[in-house]
């Protein structure tokens, strides 16, 4: 399939927001690229400040090559791609395929937040994907800011190599890359604050990406990251557990976590809602643990009532946040917590703040 037929698949937001007809959108320099367990999320700003975010799942779903696989995929619309002795079908195509023939798992090229080590094609297969969504640079080395994972405290892992392979990668594309923490991106994006005697303290606060593979925590300071850390066993450990616990296919698990489950009217006959309630709570509670764990020592340099900006995938059930607010609640959290707010667009915060960190980098290299 080629580039042209794979953007039909792409999801366009605000493509054409304001606009009428199919005005062609004139971007500004500097551009970003989440590249999240569960999503690819690409962003540009256009001359009067709209962003254009574009995104897709990053998921797949292989198949040995046969003359009968083949003929499907022929005849399909589905997006494709051959790598290593394989077809892997692609993001969404991935799920809507194992639901028809009732059987199978995606996998993913990114596990725990950085490149899956049991996927031998892992990085030739996500680079396909973030290639098509992102392409080329406007201006020769044009700004581009990546997201990158704190590393983990619960899991031996490091961030390095995942690091360093994307940034070779986009510049090999012809952009001038730097990776970005995700949720300090975040930041950037929403502003927390801080309010102490009486002010608030902009860009102050605790932000917090729930990303599929893990979450990723930032706590800053007027701009200056003071803490940051990951965590694994986030939104794919949630639905492998749900599975495990019911029996029902991971795919079916996502559909019904993204389609039917609202935390503030859990179905407990369901036994899938049931499952998922139960175990967002565990996750809320292990989290919070290690944010007050990682915090305590940094209490008396944000004297005042903290604001707390939720965002990422994860955070989108419904009541997500009126969870864990009352898990906060009772915890023993360093700091006065002011409020707990979730992002003003969680799928998009942290590509969003990273547009704008791209483009904070053109206006630098190029100030007069």
């Amino acid at each position: 399939m080629s580039d042209n037929e794979l953007d039909v698949l792409l999801s366009d937001e605000k493509k054409n927001e304001g606009k009428e007809g199919k005005e062609e959108m004139k971007f500004k320099p500097g551009c970003s690229c989440d590249v999240g367990t569960a999503n690819i999320v690409v962003t540009r700003q256009t001359e009067d400040n709209t962003f254009v975010n574009r995104f897709h799942r990053n998921m797949l779903y292989p198949m040995d090559i046969s003359d009968e696989a083949a003929d499907l995929l022929e005849r399909s619309s589905y997006f494709y791609i051959k790598v290593d002795g394989k077809y892997f079908v692609v993001g969404e195509d991935a799920l809507s395929l194992i639901r028809a023939i009732g059987r199978g798992e995606v996998i993913r090229p990114m596990k725990d937040g950085i490149l899956n080590p049991n996927l031998q094609s892992s990085s030739e297969l996500l680079f396909y994907i973030i290639k098509v969504v992102l392409g080329e640079p406007i201006i020769k080395n044009e700004p581009l800011r990546f997201s990158c994972p704190a590393n983990p405290i619960d899991r031996d892992l490091d961030n390095t190599f995942h690091k360093m392979i994307l940034q070779s990668f986009f510049t090999k594309l012809g952009y001038d890359a730097k990776p970005t923490n995700e949720a300090m991106a975040i930041a950037y994006c929403e502003n927390p604050v801080l309010k102490s005697e009486g002010k608030d303290v902009p860009l102050s606060g605790i932000s917090i990406s729930c990303g599929s593979g893990m979450w990723n925590i930032s706590l800053c300071f007027k701009g200056l990251s003071l803490n940051e850390f990951s965590c694994t066993r986030s939104g794919d450990f949630l639905d492998g557990q749900v599975s495990k616990a019911t029996g029902v296919p991971v795919s079916k698990v996502i559909r019904i976590k993204e389609k039917e489950m609202d935390l503030n009217n859990v179905n407990m006959s369901d036994r899938v809602q049931a499952a998922l309630s139960i175990y967002v709570d565990e996750m809320l509670e292990r989290m919070v643990h290690h944010i007050c764990t990682q915090f305590k020592e940094k209490s008396s340099e944000m004297e005042g009532e903290v604001e707390v900006v939720v965002a990422g995938g994860t955070s989108l059930l419904p009541n997500f946040c009126g969870r864990l607010e009352q898990v906060i609640k009772r915890s023993d959290m360093p700091f006065k917590i002011y409020r707990i707010r979730h992002a003003q667009n969680p799928f998009y915060s942290v590509s969003n703040g990273l547009c704008i960190r791209a483009q904070a980098d053109y206006a630098k290299a190029n100030k007069k």
